[in-house]
């Protein structure tokens, strides 16, 4: 006999499978990593853009956490020149944009277990209603 490991949901008697929980949470996790990537990137861009001094600590900070999620774009495009000193990361704009559906899509599987957490609280709920 095989067991189904399950959640209580707190001040209820609704039971539901860890799974769903444990999909929930990753997904939220994953969806705040891609996010942080996609503000990192954008400060980045703006600070090349707008020609910063790269060795002040929001600077190099900025530069070391977008470092990592730029690493896979780096290279596909040349950077452009923008004024004197400033140019434009068009790989990290790229990025940016990939990175931006990969959240989308974090965002709707966020959405899909959320409704099949609800589709299993319902149906605990009718259960629990016809068993009075």
């Amino acid at each position: 006999m095989s067991q189904e490991t399950t959640a209580k949901v707190p001040g209820t008697d609704i039971q539901l499978p860890a799974y769903l929980r444990f999909s929930k949470v990753i997904a939220w996790l994953m969806y705040v990593w891609v996010l942080i990537g996609i503000i990192s990137l954008t400060l980045r861009s703006l600070l090349l853009m707008l020609s910063a001094n790269l060795e002040v600590g929001f600077s190099r900070f900025v530069l070391n956490v977008s470092d990592d999620y730029l690493k896979p774009f780096r290279g596909i495009f040349p950077p452009k020149p923008v004024g004197t000193t400033g140019y434009l990361d068009v790989s990290a704009l790229f990025a940016i944009i990939v990175y931006l559906f990969v959240a989308w899509g974090f965002s709707a599987l966020i959405v899909y277990v959320q409704g099949k957490i609800d589709t299993q609280t319902e149906e605990q709920k009718k259960l629990q209603a016809s068993d009075k």
